[in-house]
């Protein structure tokens, strides 16, 4: 089956997720069921991204909604967010089950923006042990699929981790690509479309107390 050793190795090791080789250090064993577990995370916590100590501060919206000519558009903000409850929230804005117009067999769901991509949550070992795999050309190809972690993947483009999950809950069908041309995101906080209000806002200072030109309260200090 394997013509040499160098062959079976390779062909073994892809087929483990927790052998998988993540970025710059080497994948470790994972065990699920032992005594003791940890959160893994894609990135150390040195290497995230910062905000600049003289930016303006800025606020989240969460998510927000905006109709052009085009359609209904919605913005969300993925920091922190769980990547399956994203999907699955995002997928059905696409599809359109929350408007009353709703039809399977028609593309009338709305257009969805995912921002901060970077940030989003895997509970547990996903990160380590959850796999993609991406096919060269065919599915009898003989060098076999392109695996690769989601660790891996998340430093190469962290908006493919939420473009995939969302299209595994889409329907496999003919709509299925229609659906997926309504779906952008983006790893950083603003997104580029023209128009489009961000969901990443300054945070608006507080009016300064200007006092009145005459108060009565300031007239009797003065004559006190």
């Amino acid at each position: 089956m394997f013509r040499s050793l160098g062959r079976f190795v390779r062909k073994t090791r892809r087929r483990d997720a927790s052998r998988t080789w993540q970025s710059f250090r080497d994948a470790k064993v994972i065990n699920p069921f032992s005594e003791y577990q940890w959160t893994s995370q894609p990135y150390p916590s040195y290497n995230m991204p910062r905000v600049a100590r003289d930016v303006r501060p800025h606020r989240t919206l969460k998510a927000i909604s905006h109709c052009d000519e085009k359609g209904w558009w919605h913005i969300l903000d993925a920091q922190g967010r769980d990547v399956g409850k994203l999907a699955a929230f995002a997928s059905r804005l696409l599809q359109g089950k929350h408007r009353c117009d709703y039809a399977p067999d028609r593309v009338k769901g709305d257009s969805v923006i995912i921002v901060n991509a970077i940030h989003v949550f895997f509970p547990g070992h996903t990160w380590d042990t959850k796999i993609y795999r991406f096919w060269r050309n065919r599915r009898t190809d003989p060098r076999g699929a392109k695996v690769l972690t989601a660790t891996r993947l998340m430093m190469l483009n962290p908006s493919i981790i939420i473009s995939q999950a969302v299209k595994g809950m889409l329907p496999n069908n003919l709509l299925r690509n229609n659906f997926l041309r309504r779906l952008y995101c983006y790893p950083g906080a603003i997104h580029p479309h023209w128009g489009m209000p961000q969901v990443i806002v300054p945070v608006e200072k507080r009016p300064e107390m200007i006092p009145d030109a005459f108060t009565f309260e300031a007239e009797v200090r003065q004559s006190e």
